[in-house]
């Protein structure tokens, strides 16, 4: 009876420590919106926009705990430090540490970008701004605006825009020679806002800074610049953002300022002045490109495949001097190709007819090259043999109007004799005629189809596997080509009037279709039609590149000799195509 009574109480005590345990656990809410919210600002020692500032030290604290990502990259110092900050994170206080004696009566920017974020939900503090003065007076000016690249216009990542005083000595060498007055970085979408600024005039450059020294000294760094001094205008939300939620996340930097109720960031007004600014003027677009290196450089000679050598230059190679001194025999059938920019040198060749080559490559004093090159290529283990590439310029099966059927070859043919076992089919009847075609380029690498089509007529041409040899003995596939010659209201046609500018001698006129891809170019000299013909039902864009050398392709700048990269500028509308149909623009494209 004891024993029973004994298992009893202890059973109910372990009942009892369980029931307890499960009492104890806090279960978390569920429910309830989520914090969309960035952290606010709730006190700064000093206040921020403080003038007579001497401190070494600011503390920033938030309502609520924070993370601090990346400030040695992310927080950035304008004017630039000699020595960089100790910037740390003490429970919801940023400590910033000054380590150097400031300049005086200078006006200072400590720019967060995307370093601040909350610690839970990872809401962001986007592009927060603390700014002292050393003297008596506040600069709060600033330069706003966006850095695309000059091809494409996308959007830069990861550059600097900074600023030199437009009054110094020797300004257009300075972003090679000295670090610049004023620091902003761009946002992901490229967006920069460089604010605490003087009412002077501004030199505005960009940089992609591949060895973070902020100077211009690598030939590989992307640059930008504007060829004109640029003046500072009164704070403004960067155009990407809303104003309302901006002015609530920076309170304290907008407490001077405020939109126009009517206004799209068009206008702005200043409190303290009371004048209303125009801001398009201040909404820089700053195009960034990569220098050319026109040093001639022999990048690459080497034997790419079975039959083919190839040379390849940084810059076009028509004066380089490429050659054998050996007597070739005949059956070797050398042919050498260069590529569109004339930069690549191609030399097909029959394998198996020499072992080596000696080749000598010259080009003024820069290169003197003399290599035997050893013509036995070393095929992989188990690898096939690769027959000869072959593509048409047939378009859904048609030949467009004004073109000839039209055979391509990866590589140059020995011949293009077809045996009498062609078939050639026309709407179901074999044709006595065989199909001929004859070469449309000095290499071979193109042939045309010589016979008259009639239009409604279906044709067939069957070509048998290994009847065409390249130099490099490759021969084709079974080849089927079913065609006919195109009707018109299968195709349309766009019609634009176009007026270049006065001081651009020639416009370069793109037609791009939905995939980016350049389906016509026109060159044109002065205000004309422009004209594009059959072309395939669809969507279709125009651009048009201000070409100011005049060589017929966009040029990139270059800042060392004091030219911007040129202007290619967009169509506004996209243009929808449809079978049958024109579209003529009756609204001039005034460049």
């Amino acid at each position: 009876m004891f024993r029973k009574l004994r298992f009893r109480i202890i059973i109910g005590c372990l009942l009892s420590v369980l029931l307890l345990q499960r009492c104890a656990n806090v279960v978390a809410p569920t429910g309830g919106p989520k914090d969309e919210l960035p952290p606010v600002v709730v006190e700064t020692t000093p206040e921020n926009h403080s003038v007579n500032f001497n401190s070494k030290r600011i503390d920033i604290t938030f309502d609520e705990y924070i993370t601090l990502e990346n400030a040695k990259q992310k927080v950035i110092f304008s004017p630039l430090l000699d020595e960089k900050a100790d910037i740390k994170l003490k429970d919801q206080t940023v400590v910033i540490k000054i380590n150097e004696t400031l300049k005086t009566n200078t006006t200072y920017t400590i720019n967060f970008g995307d370093a601040i974020k909350d610690l839970h939900e990872g809401n962001v503090f986007q592009d927060y701004v603390f700014s002292f003065s050393t003297g008596e007076v506040l600069d709060t000016l600033s330069i706003a605006g966006r850095l695309l690249s000059a091809d494409e216009k996308k959007p830069i990542e990861d550059a600097f825009v900074t600023l030199y005083y437009g009054d110094s000595d020797g300004l257009d060498t300075l972003p090679l020679t000295r670090k610049p007055d004023f620091v902003g970085k761009v946002d992901k979408e490229g967006y920069f806002n460089i604010s605490g600024l003087a009412d002077k005039k501004y030199f505005v450059f960009a940089i992609k800074d591949v060895n973070s020294n902020y100077y211009f000294d690598l030939p590989n760094e992307q640059v930008a610049f504007l060829d004109t001094l640029v003046s500072p205008v009164p704070f403004k939300p960067l155009p990407k953002h809303n104003a309302d939620s901006t002015m609530k996340q920076n309170a304290d930097t907008l407490q001077q300022l405020s939109v126009l109720p009517d206004s799209t960031e068009s206008v702005i007004f200043d409190t303290i002045s009371g004048k209303t600014f125009d801001l398009k003027a201040r909404d820089l677009t700053l195009y960034m490109f990569t220098e050319k290196d026109t040093t001639q450089t022999l990048l690459e000679k080497k034997l790419v495949e079975n039959g083919l050598l190839r040379f390849a230059f940084r810059q076009p190679a028509e004066n380089v001097m490429i050659e054998t001194t050996e007597i070739l025999p005949d059956s070797f059938n050398i042919v050498k190709v260069h590529s569109a920019d004339f930069d690549t040198i191609s030399w097909y060749f029959t394998p198996k007819v020499k072992d080596s080559l000696w080749v000598q490559i010259k080009y003024d004093t820069l290169i003197n090259d003399s290599t035997l090159y050893n013509l036995v290529f070393k095929e992989k283990k188990g690898q096939k043999a690769e027959n000869l590439k072959i593509s048409d310029n047939l378009v859904n099966n048609s030949i467009m109007p004004d073109t000839v059927l039209t055979l391509a070859f990866g590589e140059p043919l020995l011949d293009f004799q077809l045996p009498d076992s062609v078939l050639f089919i026309a709407d179901k009847d074999t044709l006595n005629e065989k199909p001929i075609f004859e070469k449309a380029d000095e290499f071979g690498f193109r042939y045309k189809l010589k016979n008259t089509l009639e239009a409604d007529k279906e044709y067939s041409i069957a070509i048998p596997d290994s009847v065409l040899f390249s130099i490099r003995q490759r021969t084709n596939a079974a080849l089927n080509l079913k065609f006919h010659l195109a009707k018109e209201d299968e195709y349309g046609n766009i019609f634009i009037t176009i007026v270049p500018p006065d001081n651009v001698p020639q416009v370069i006129v793109q037609l791009l279709n939905d995939k980016n891809k350049i389906v016509d170019t026109q060159i044109i000299t002065e205000k004309q039609e422009v004209e594009f013909w059959y072309l395939a039902p669809g969507k279709y864009k125009l651009k048009a590149i201000l070409d100011a050398d005049a060589n017929g392709k966009w040029s990139t700048g270059n800042f060392h000799r004091h030219f911007l990269p040129e202007t290619i500028i967009d169509y506004k509308d996209e243009l929808d195509l449809k079978a049958g149909w024109d579209i003529d623009l009756k609204d001039e494209w005034n460049l």
